[in-house]
């Protein structure tokens, strides 16, 4: 049995590609930490100091190797003009698109990010959550993908219509959102964050054709990875993205998010030695979970990512349902543990 590293050398071993005492895991129960607070989800999400204490909570719950000062994705409609609309029983979601005609598109310039409340809360978040814990515990952050990020600016119907019908005005929303979220991890990086996780649903095979996600949306990420001062990850956020995950890494993505759907030794077989891989639990499957299937569901994963490093476990989509008992995460936890030290034997001998 390997020596205990913290959890920062840990995950740094499986971004590494090599195989530390155990298998990193983190679940984002962004919302969970009101549960644990006794505080209504709309207070707790109001309040960076309750987010802090919160994901502090679920971290000396869990023993998860992370924590995350990530709020909501619809804050980043907030800098564009657009609102954020709350719930008290999941994560807020976005209004009207704030972008309604190409006159729009055509003068819009990259807004400063802190102009959004609740961009600058999660920034404190941050920033708290990085005094708190020092050096030995990343924390990790997030933000939606530039091209994604049209679908809470223009609408998912009207991005369609852009990409497949006004290519000129499609390329130049890109081109905005690759400075806004360049400047929006940045951001987030200069606030404390060991990383910065960029959603990119829309990237997936099953939502945009991979040739046209190739021509536009590749390029555009590639552009932000590179203007991003730290380590990015990108996921399709729950949507299959084994087709493209070799395009993924060569943007320079230092870890690219797995679906349920994809398959995790498939999906390590075409990441190895380019990016390590994150996955794949279900969160929605996880809201009708016993601990038992908690612990199935783990065993087989690390089975499937875990030998020879390069794992992280996570839930696939990027945030857990807030429906999820706290009882299932921690029998995530439980399982981890008992399965997750390496050398994984019991995976080794099928």
């Amino acid at each position: 049995m390997s020596a205990a590293l913290t959890p920062a050398a840990r995950v740094a071993a499986a971004l590494g590609h090599r195989e530390g005492d155990r298998v990193p895991f983190f679940l984002p129960a962004n919302m969970h930490g009101a549960r644990l607070l006794g505080v209504p989800l709309t207070a707790y999400l109001g309040s960076a100091e309750l987010v802090v204490q919160g994901q502090l909570r679920l971290r000396e719950l869990l023993g998860h190797d992370a924590v995350s000062g990530f709020l909501c994705a619809a804050a980043e409609a907030e800098p564009f003009g657009g609102e954020v609309v709350v719930h008290e029983d999941g994560p807020p979601n976005t209004g009207e698109p704030p972008l309604r005609s190409a006159a729009d598109i055509e003068r819009l310039r990259p807004p400063d990010p802190t102009t959004s409340p609740t961009l600058r809360r999660s920034l404190e978040a941050t920033a708290a959550l990085r005094a708190a814990v020092g050096a030995e515990v990343p924390v990790l952050a997030g933000g939606i993908g530039p091209f994604s990020l049209p679908a809470i600016q223009v609408g998912l119907d009207r991005w369609f219509e852009l990409l497949h019908q006004h290519r000129p005005l499609a390329e130049r929303l890109l081109r905005v959102n690759e400075a806004f979220c360049a400047s929006w991890a940045n951001a987030l990086l200069a606030a404390g964050a060991s990383a910065v996780a960029l959603a990119e649903p829309l990237a997936s095979p099953l939502l945009v054709p991979a040739d046209r996600y190739r021509e536009l949306g590749l390029p555009a990420l590639r552009r932000t990875v590179a203007a991003v001062r730290g380590p990015v990850a990108v996921s399709t956020a729950s949507a299959p993205c084994l087709p493209i995950a070799a395009d993924l890494a060569g943007a320079g993505v230092a870890c690219v998010g797995v679906s349920a759907a994809d398959d995790l030794s498939q999906s390590k077989r075409i990441l190895r030695g380019r990016a390590a891989v994150m996955g794949n639990l279900n969160g929605l499957e996880m809201r009708h979970w016993t601990p038992d299937d908690a612990e199935q569901a783990v065993r087989a994963a690390l089975a499937a990512g875990g030998p020879g490093g390069g794992f992280v476990l996570s839930e696939h989509h990027g945030e857990v349902p807030f429906q999820v008992p706290l009882e299932v995460l921690q029998a995530v936890a439980e399982a981890v543990r008992r399965w997750g030290t390496y050398p994984l034997r019991w995976a080794d001998a099928g």
